[in-house]
């Protein structure tokens, strides 16, 4: 650690499909749990309609407020040119003026990737950003990078997406040496593309803990701590794991209820299960970080709910405080 800094949060409150309710209770939840200053972007007058109704408490929370709406079907070219008085731009562009500072939107994802990089840009020396996620696993849990940014990739982009998720691994999930995985159809050398073929060797002749290409399956063995793909790749996915384990939970809860003895049997192991649903709860990370930009930026699932906002908030300050921006410049331009 490199001391604690009070966090300055922005947050775009139109955001989501919960928004302005969920993202508000979660701001103010969050920054009270963490300490840090609060900032919400979106329209003044709903954000404190909802408050008042709420009993939401606004002392000492500045309020940006928005002109414009940013839709889920936007471009975000079409965000960037057209509707700078939007929650998600004025969130952007008001933390990459501030220290301390980070943005946090759970609404238009490639709008929100859009204004961070337009306005924090990008560090020094790294080719594209990526968004790293965190992916519980019940006891094992590993960062996805790229997790939709980057549909189109080079195998440099890919070395740094390794390196960055390196850095988060090893500084926010406390991992010391994190094994970096190539997502690849196979586990051999020359499995693949030329893209991955090419990544391959440069993650091989990198001083980074690889351990070489990892299969889809490989990566729920705990395979390693970091799996790098493309952006199409990776989104697919955390689609994939994602419904599957809402399909999982689905029917095991029907099982459950399916006759008397089942739901006998589940009053007795309803502890058990609710704990294990908590280890796959994407909602306990909060949001992903968009690595590569000269700021934190944390881009929340559209979904998200109170816990998830608050949970942010401690990835905001978690990422400040272990000066995560610093290291990644580092160790791209050491």
């Amino acid at each position: 650690m490199n001391g604690f800094s009070r966090l300055n949060l922005a947050i775009d409150v139109m955001g989501g499909d919960y928004a302005p309710y969920e993202i508000i209770k979660g701001a103010i939840e969050g920054c009270r749990i963490y300490d840090a200053d609060l900032t919400l972007a979106g329209d003044k007058t709903l954000i404190k309609d909802c408050s008042e109704k709420n009993n939401f408490v606004l002392d000492g929370i500045k309020i940006i407020n928005s002109s414009d709406t940013v839709f889920m079907d936007d471009s975000p070219s079409g965000v960037l040119k057209y509707k700078k008085k939007s929650p998600v731009y004025l969130a952007a562009e008001y933390a990459s003026k501030i220290d301390n500072s980070a943005f946090l939107s759970a609404g238009n994802t490639g709008a929100a990737m859009a204004c961070a990089l337009f306005n924090m840009k990008r560090i020094q020396g790294v080719f594209r950003p990526a968004i790293a996620i965190v992916i519980p696993l019940g006891s094992r849990k590993f960062v996805l990078i790229d997790g939709g940014a980057n549909t189109e990739v080079k195998p440099v982009y890919l070395q740094q997406f390794a390196i960055m998720g390196k850095v988060y691994c090893r500084e926010i999930l406390k991992v010391k040496d994190p094994r970096i995985g190539l997502l690849n159809v196979g586990s051999e050398e020359k499995k693949g593309n030329e893209i991955t073929r090419e990544s391959f060797k440069l993650l091989k002749e990198s001083k980074l803990n690889f351990v070489g290409n990892v299969e889809g399956r490989d990566i729920f063995e705990g395979a390693a701590d970091v799996v790098v793909c493309d952006g199409f790749t990776g989104n697919i996915l955390l689609k994939s794991i994602e419904g599957m384990a809402g399909f999982f939970f689905g029917e095991i809860k029907k099982l459950f209820l399916s006759n008397f003895i089942t739901k006998v049997s589940s009053l007795i192991l309803k502890k058990y299960f609710k704990s294990m649903k908590k280890q796959f709860d994407y909602e306990e990370y909060g949001g992903a970080l968009l690595l590569g930009v000269n700021g934190i930026a944390i881009i929340s699932h559209g979904s998200s709910k109170a816990k998830a906002i608050k949970n942010a908030v401690r990835v905001a300050r978690d990422s400040l405080n272990n000066d995560l921006i610093n290291k990644i410049s580092s160790e791209i331009n050491g």
